[in-house]
């Protein structure tokens, strides 16, 4: 088996600070630690290129300017040949979202290097010629879940293709190994009670997730109205930005829910968020895994969740967390109150989130991953 050690170009043409750009850093780390070379390939002016700058990384920007977009496959190209000084060793081309998976097809053809595409959300990708070349056509697809790796079957990859690697966290990354856990959740609450004027010593509930349709955040707000009914001193937090904050800033206002519903916006600093809360809510209707769910877990809070997608492959069910139906904004509320009601509930599924988070470590994925990198290289053959 052929270790390398390799240059990996992670692509990613996200414009935020999301699960899938983190768990591209953590990789990139993990992979930096055992002796690899990582260039990541991003936009400009993003979130990711001024977070992989602040932690040494190399970076190179195409436009990315559509999906198959040719002036960024021959600029991405150029950059490929200019790596490739072995001839037995392959460049790995890893792509981190669907579209830059076309870029990978495009940039790589007839080089010497291996694609891997990473898949992370649970619906079925477009059919046709470009799913083909994007999945189909790659050395080897990562699928984050169980159900990920089910719809990426249905649209026809090879199953022997894909390796399901779970997205990760990386504990050496906390923010609070220095200060103390108790001492950094408490500075972060009373920080975000300033900013925010949320009450200090109310039951704070929040989410942190971005405001689109697939994370469901009209149903955490739904589910809000009925916990308030029960619990009328309750506040909720909602961290993200998203096409969907001008219907929920409505939909909050039309259910009364006044100053007890907060919209942070985009937060850079998901730590103090995540420590600060009495209880964490994952809404989503359609979910690739989650990953925000195992920085919920390394923050101690308990959590509710709906069933949805790669959710189930993190949380079980009155272990690590109460899941519910998706879109039942009845059934995520009486799990938030159940919760509420019962602190010794609450106290376990904190404390059974953080004994699972061994399972899903950032070393532990950048392993996996490294070894699928070895065996495209190993059964490599050119286009």
């Amino acid at each position: 088996m052929v270790k390398g050690p390799f240059t990996i170009f992670h692509l990613d043409d996200g414009k935020e600070l999301r699960g899938g750009q983190r768990q591209l850093l953590y990789l990139a780390k993990e992979l930096a630690v055992l002796g690899h070379k990582n260039i990541i390939v991003c936009r400009k002016n993003s979130p990711l290129r001024r977070e992989a700058d602040g932690l040494g990384f190399e970076t190179f920007f195409p436009p990315w300017l559509f999906e198959w977009d040719p002036v960024s496959a021959v600029i991405l190209r150029k950059r490929i040949k200019s790596e490739i000084t072995n001839p037995d060793l392959p460049v790995v081309l890893h792509s981190h979202t669907s579209h830059t998976a076309a870029h990978s097809w495009l940039a790589g053809l007839g080089l010497n290097c291996v694609r891997i595409a990473h898949r992370r959300a649970d619906f079925a990708p477009g059919g046709g010629i470009s799913t083909r070349l994007k999945y189909a056509g790659a050395d080897k697809v990562i699928a984050i879940s169980q159900p990920v790796k089910e719809t990426l079957i249905k649209a026809g990859v090879p199953p022997g293709k894909i390796a399901l690697i779970n997205s990760s966290i990386d504990l050496n990354a906390s923010p609070w190994l220095k200060t103390g856990f108790e001492a950094y959740k408490k500075n972060s609450r009373e920080k975000i009670s300033a900013i925010f004027g949320i009450k200090n010593d109310a039951f704070w509930t929040g989410s942190l997730i971005a405001l689109e349709l697939c994370k469901d955040p009209l149903n955490f707000i739904r589910s809000a109205k009925t916990v308030l009914s029960a619990k009328p001193g309750t506040h909720f937090l909602l961290a993200g930005e998203g096409k969907l904050r001008g219907r929920a800033q409505e939909l909050a206002k039309n259910l009364g829910l006044g100053n007890n519903l907060h919209f942070i916006g985009y937060y850079p600093a998901p730590y103090e968020i995540l420590s600060a809360l009495d209880l964490f809510v994952l809404p989503s209707r359609e979910e690739g895994m989650g990953s925000v769910l195992l920085e919920a877990m390394n923050a101690g809070v308990p959590i509710v969740a709906t069933n949805a997608g790669g959710i189930t492959d993190v949380i079980k069910n009155e272990q690590t967390g109460l899941l519910v139906p998706r879109e039942n904004s009845e059934a995520l509320a009486g799990a938030q109150l159940r919760i509420m009601a019962d602190p010794e509930l609450a106290k376990n599924l904190a404390a059974g989130g953080r004994r699972r988070l061994a399972d899903f470590s950032s070393v532990k994925m950048a392993e996996s991953t490294l070894r699928i990198y070895e065996e495209a290289v190993e059964n490599f053959k050119p286009d």
